[in-house]
């Protein structure tokens, strides 16, 4: 009898263990599939930009890598304000919500979610790379008193050694002088981790040419 016992706690722990790994196995492949549909998707909106500003489609896409989609993580997913530092963000939220942006410098504004749909934030790097004719927005999460809330983001970056720098198109000596100096993203990643909390756009403002 004690044998059988034990023979059954074994299969139980074999198939608890077989349980563990199916429902791994299947989170993983459902969050692989996002993350693909999510690439493909940034990869349309910056196409889309790209050419509403008079560039080439794939200005910005040419220079994307699939490898580093998220490098920083920690210092865009807190709840104080911030900027992303990435190239585009796509932010998909749950009903709760707790998405707030700043305007004027001093108004947060909450974004009331909207079922099904995304939304899509301008990175630091966009913001030099089209030399301030698109805008990264300074943003922060708050808590709900009530419900717990979800949010899934999703982090495009270029390459590491991909030197951001606006082109001429967009650059003229006025009245749209070339507002940062170029620099790699590996070069901004790095200047982010040297600071100890990312506050609104310091690490981007650190390569304005001019105020």
């Amino acid at each position: 009898m004690y044998m059988k016992n034990k023979k059954q706690k074994s299969n139980c722990k074999k198939n608890y263990c077989t349980l563990i790994i199916v429902a791994y196995s299947t989170c993983l492949n459902a969050m692989i599939k996002y993350m693909k549909a999510q690439e493909e998707l940034g990869r349309i909106i910056l196409k889309i930009l790209a050419r509403g500003i008079g560039l080439t489609s794939d200005f910005f896409t040419r220079n994307l890598t699939e490898k580093e989609a998220c490098p920083l993580p920690e210092k865009c997913l807190g709840l104080g304000s911030h900027s992303d530092p990435h190239t585009l963000t796509i932010l998909l939220q749950d009903e709760i919500g707790g998405l707030q942006v700043l305007k004027d410098d001093d108004q947060w504004f909450g974004i009331r979610p909207v079922p099904n749909s995304f939304i899509f934030n301008i990175g630091d790097t966009l913001e030099a790379w089209t030399n301030g004719r698109l805008k990264s927005v300074v943003h922060r999460a708050v808590l709900n008193k009530e419900s717990h809330c979800l949010s899934i983001a999703y982090f495009i970056s270029p390459a590491s050694t991909t030197v951001i720098e606006s082109p001429p198109e967009l650059v003229d000596s006025e009245p749209n002088p070339r507002k940062y100096a170029s620099f790699t993203w590996g070069e901004f990643r790095k200047e982010l981790l040297m600071q100890k909390r990312v506050v609104g756009k310091t690490a981007l403002d650190r390569y304005l040419m001019y105020s």
